[in-house]
């Protein structure tokens, strides 16, 4: 895939974010209304990955990719490579995988030096980019197959230059917790192929620092379905980190940086030649951390999801709860891609699995907790497993930015 030319269009461009709970945003006297702002679409939208309502989403393309797979699985039957009974329980559990994988969402933490800035976006993602701006900013960008889209923090207040050019603002808006925000749309970005609509704000507790959140429809106009997903999903999911010191300790582990939920104690240390694991326990819930050698040095975007579909539907893990809903999004720390799955089950038994790799292991974390019976809300907590910091971060990322760049 060749993005250079865009990604590097973007990397000049510096820019702009807001809040946990970003909510009610209100529109100065004399300004324009946020297009696509919906009062129906709760708050909080974003905080269900699962929530589409907005989302480019194909039946029909869903329903081929179904039909091929099954149709592929038969000719393997008639070709006595799998029996009858395995067929039925791999076509179970790649429609469940795909169903997943439709509807994951994608999220940014932009946590680097003197960062903390996050964005949910209602997108999957094939490929990511991570950009140090010419040391004034960073931004992370995603790639779905027709969509960009990205966050990028600036760390000076940047009052007329890239996207934050006075003259393409539409509108502005306000809510609790910033000092400036505002809105805008670029109609032709990237040699025309890519227009983008942009959100940025300024944080009252970080008044020197910038962000944006971009997000584009690849050789589409601007629709009123690109700005009902920013206005109702992606604005209000913009918000500061500044939470996670309350609510959670940080905890390294060699290469790895995990947060550990306040109150919570290291009860279990287990160690062999090929597996390591850590087991936290505190009020109502136990985190388990463990790793092993990385045996597959894939494109870890693409192996989390495979985990997915071999590991938790096929061979049925024992971990998932059974019929709880599940939920999927893509994490990208400082533009390290980890997986996250969600089963929130409201006043009872819940769970929160984190897939990660990086260039020496395979690591999986989870947390189980009972709802209520702790002092943190669900998403305090998912919040807190979003979370992951690499030592080598610069070096995971150089890797797969000189891979994108060929």
């Amino acid at each position: 895939m060749k993005l250079k030319s865009t990604l590097l269009s973007l990397a000049v461009a510096v820019a702009f974010t807001m809040p946990i709970d970003a909510a009610q945003y209100t529109v100065p006297e004399g300004q324009p209304p946020v297009p696509g702002a919906d009062s129906s679409i709760p708050d909080n939208a974003y905080q269900n990955y699962r929530y589409d309502k907005t989302r480019n989403i194909l039946t029909t393309d869903h329903i081929k990719k179904l039909e091929d797979y099954n149709n592929r699985i038969d000719d393997e039957v008639l070709k006595k490579k799998v029996t009858a009974e395995q067929a039925a329980q791999l076509k179970k559990a790649y429609a469940k995988y795909l169903d997943l994988i439709t509807h994951e969402s994608t999220v940014i933490l932009l946590h680097e030096g003197d960062y903390k800035a996050k964005v949910t976006l209602p997108i999957a993602v094939v490929e990511s980019y991570f950009e140090d701006l010419d040391k004034k900013g960073k931004g992370s960008y995603v790639f779905e197959h027709s969509v960009t889209a990205g966050l990028v923090g600036a760390n000076e207040r940047v009052e007329d230059s890239g996207f934050n050019k006075k003259a393409q603002r539409k509108g502005e808006f306000m809510y609790s917790g910033i000092s400036k925000g505002y809105w805008g749309i670029r109609e032709q970005y990237a040699n025309g192929n890519l227009p983008i609509m942009y959100a940025a704000v300024t944080f009252d507790k970080y008044p020197n620092q910038t962000y944006m959140a971009i997000l584009g429809n690849k050789n589409q106009p601007i629709t009123k379905n690109l700005e009902a997903t920013m206005a109702n999903f992606v604005i209000p999911s913009i918000q500061s980190l500044e939470n996670l010191d309350n609510t959670s300790d940080a905890i390294t582990w060699d290469n790895l940086t995990y947060r550990l939920p306040k109150g919570m104690t290291l009860d279990i240390v287990d160690k062999s030649d090929d597996f390591q694991g850590r087991v936290y326990v505190g009020d109502g819930m136990k985190l388990v951390v463990a790793r092993s050698p990385l045996v597959d040095k894939g494109e870890p975007i693409q192996l989390y999801t495979q985990r997915v579909l071999n590991h938790f539907f096929y061979k049925k893990n024992p971990t998932l709860l059974k019929e709880i809903h599940l939920q999927a999004a893509l994490v990208l720390n400082n533009g390290v891609p980890s997986y996250l799955l969600d089963q929130y089950n409201p006043g009872k038994k819940s769970r929160i699995y984190q897939l990660i790799t990086d260039d020496k292991y395979e690591y999986y974390i989870f947390l189980t907790y009972e709802d209520d019976k702790n002092k943190y809300s669900h998403i305090e907590l998912r919040n807190i497993m979003e979370y992951l910091d690499f030592g080598n971060a610069k070096q995971i990322r150089q890797a797969r930015n000189k891979r994108l760049k060929k």
